[in-house]
């Protein structure tokens, strides 16, 4: 049996509060005879998070996708003879609903254990992105006062050029021309790091709550397959008990009393 593919991404944060890389939550799997399939991604991209965890949790799919090959292709043949066999039916659908829930029960709490971490990391990082925009605002707020006296500082030189040039003269515009220079300097300066703050502010926020996003959203996949599959199970179920409603389990007819001794 095929099942959904597991996407999992690396994640990590760089150090200080800038984020380097992001992870998606692995797509819950089951069986596919009874779910649609999905892309399939690098084995060595599955499970990186929570190893032991996500383990289990495959070896119970694994368990589980074979009790449902065995059992419900012995389910079919028993429907197929419209014999009224409710009995062993329903044992086969029992041992693999058991089989079903024990797998979904280990992988929501694969991915419980996980949001669980990435409600944390949200809160953490929701302070560390308090922080960027705090000093994003304090750069804002030195280019604009270096704008300030940059212009100050040329208006000065263009009223010094207007006068007679005398030797003080051309000192002070000298002066305010390497001011100036400098003050070019530290605005490039501030304005590179606010560039740089600016885009890890803006790839942080877009990125925050993105891997719990799809955390919940697989989680809330799984359950809904979960659902789904009982259903199948409830049906087949069904099934058999229609055959018995309209034909009765065979027994043997009782011998005749015709000519038997008084």
């Amino acid at each position: 049996m095929k099942s959904l593919a597991i996407a999992v991404f690396l994640v990590c944060m760089g150090s200080g509060a800038v984020w380097s890389q992001t992870q998606s939550a692995p797509p819950p799997e089951i069986p596919a005879a009874t779910a649609p399939a999905a892309t399939q991604t690098p084995e060595s991209e599955q499970g990186d998070r929570y190893p032991a965890l996500w383990d289990e949790s495959q070896r119970l799919r694994l368990v589980y996708e074979k009790t449902d090959a065995t059992n419900m292709a012995d389910v079919e043949h028993l429907l197929r003879t419209k014999v009224c066999q409710i009995n062993r039916i329903n044992g086969l659908i029992t041992r693999t609903m058991d089989a079903m829930q024990d797998y979904f029960k280990a992988a929501m709490t694969y991915y419980s254990v996980w949001e669980e971490a990435e409600v944390k990391r949200v809160d953490m990082q929701s302070k560390s992105l308090a922080s960027m925009e705090t000093e994003k605002a304090r750069l804002a707020t030195l280019l604009e006062e270096g704008k300030k006296d940059r212009e100050s500082l040329e208006q000065s030189k263009a009223a010094l050029e207007q006068s007679q040039r005398t030797e003080e003269i051309r000192k002070q515009i000298d002066d305010l021309k390497q001011q100036i220079l400098d003050s070019d300097d530290r605005l490039n300066k501030a304005q590179q790091q606010f560039d740089q703050l600016n885009f890890q502010i803006t790839n942080m926020r877009a990125e925050l709550t993105k891997r719990l996003v799809e955390i919940r959203r697989y989680s809330s996949q799984l359950e809904g397959n979960r659902v789904e599959q009982a259903a199948i199970y409830q049906d087949k179920l069904k099934t058999a008990h229609e055959v018995c409603d309209t034909k009765k389990p065979s027994t043997r007819p009782s011998s005749s009393k015709t000519g038997a001794n008084p």
